[in-house]
């Protein structure tokens, strides 16, 4: 399965959307309403034996963890945040971070899912003021079998009427001057959009702060208990009882999962990601560009955001090396090396990137569920754990907040996470 990040309608470099709506409280005939439009079922208190749920303690403050945290405490719930290391540290703070519903996932509920998150994001942006660059994103490949299954994803949408299609390079010319592709065929999906991980995911925490929450990092969890009446989390920053837990642990998810005696793993292993930032410059890319060896885009404040795609060599030096997960290089040499291959790919494309200063060089170690899907609920005979380990956090962050914090607080449930149960596993 391909994982990206993405979608969005054309615009000037450094574009603004125009918000659709101010965020607000719902009602109870609000509400009703907009759970019809995202699929949600309300029936009294789904967690009605636990009792109301007020203390809830989130292992992991990555975008996913933190976004779950927001929602919670915005309806009042008393949140604490653990983070082994601190706020976006791991992968949420090293991800391309392209938002995105443009590629028809199997099965299907996983694409509604996406385009659901693109649509709260908007809403999310305006009430946490958070940047998002609307742009919408350009894809195209170098061998015929990439590319037959991009025509097959974008005729399966454009059928379902998605913002989605095929244009050649004098198209392109006009949304990318920039860009010099060597290729004449492209998907073009323009809801597409892009942000800063990691500003986003601060922007998440520091609301969750604002609503009473608490974050506790350094804080590596030792232990979880459970009794009638509570859970108890033990870390190194701490002690913590609460109603419930929530494991959005990312790439450490089965370390948490063995301590709760799950009876399964949530995520493979991990697979490393190289991230350039570049420091900022002047307009340059309108959309996100994703090709075979090279992926990039601009962000609001003009840094340059590349991943690489051909991977680090597997040398034995290496090998021993990223065994420990590291989320950065062990001296400055190598990360200059790196990241110079990495833009130097990329300055095929643009050639102005090849004379622009980096700013960051970050290793984010990609989490991914064992069936590439998505994994969020409560764990079947445990009430007081949920679960939310994922790929496409950044994609998927202000959806499974808002479904998340609904099903904790037994506001409904909703047909959208229906797919992705942790049952399926056990």
């Amino acid at each position: 399965m391909k994982e990206r990040d993405h979608k969005s309608i054309i615009s000037p470099a450094f574009g603004s959307l125009s918000l659709l709506t101010e965020p607000r409280s719902l009602d109870r005939r609000e509400f009703l309403k907009a759970s019809g439009a995202i699929g949600i079922t309300v029936a009294g208190r789904a967690l009605g034996a636990l009792g109301d749920i007020h203390r809830v303690t989130i292992i992991g403050a990555g975008i996913v963890g933190a976004s779950i945290g927001y929602y919670l405490s915005r309806e009042g719930c008393e949140v604490t945040l653990l983070d082994k290391t601190g706020v976006a540290t791991q992968a949420s703070g090293n991800s391309f971070a392209w938002l995105n519903a443009s590629w028809y996932d199997a099965p299907e509920s996983y694409f509604e899912l996406r385009k659901h998150s693109l649509r709260q994001y908007r809403l999310l942006s305006t009430e946490l003021e958070f940047p998002i660059r609307w742009g919408g994103s350009l894809e195209w490949y170098h061998t015929d079998g990439e590319m037959q299954d991009i025509r097959d994803g974008i005729r399966r949408l454009t059928a379902q009427h998605e913002s989605v299609s095929m244009i050649n390079a004098a198209a392109v010319s006009r949304l990318e001057p920039a860009l010099s592709p060597d290729t004449d065929e492209f998907a073009w999906s323009w809801a597409d959009g892009a942000v800063d991980p990691a500003a986003t995911t601060h922007a998440l925490v520091d609301g969750t702060i604002e609503n009473g929450g608490t974050l506790v990092a350094p804080a590596e969890v030792t232990s979880i208990d459970f009794d009638s009446k509570r859970a108890r989390v033990v870390s190194t920053g701490g002690e913590f009882e609460s109603d419930l837990v929530v494991v959005a642990a990312g790439a450490n998810a089965n370390e948490i999962a063995r301590m709760i005696d799950l009876g399964t793993d949530l995520v493979v292993p991990a697979t490393p990601g190289i991230i350039v930032t570049t420091q900022p410059i002047g307009p340059l890319l309108n959309t996100v560009c994703y090709t075979s060896d090279s992926h990039f885009h601009q962000l609001p404040d003009g840094r340059v955001v590349i991943g690489e795609k051909t991977g680090a060599p597997q040398t034995e030096q290496h090998l021993a090396y990223v065994a420990g997960r590291p989320n950065a290089y062990p001296n400055t040499e190598l990360a200059v090396r790196h990241a110079r291959r990495v833009m130097e790919t990329a300055a095929k494309y643009v050639a102005a990137l090849d004379d622009t200063d980096v700013g960051r060089i970050g290793v984010g170690w990609r989490p991914l569920p064992l069936d590439g899907l998505p994994v969020i609920g409560h764990v079947p005979g445990n009430p007081r754990v949920f679960l939310a380990s994922m790929h496409s956090g950044i994609t998927l962050a202000p959806i499974v907040g808002l479904l998340a914090s609904m099903e904790i607080l037994g506001n409904g449930t909703s047909e959208l996470l229906h797919d992705f149960r942790v049952e399926r596993f056990l």
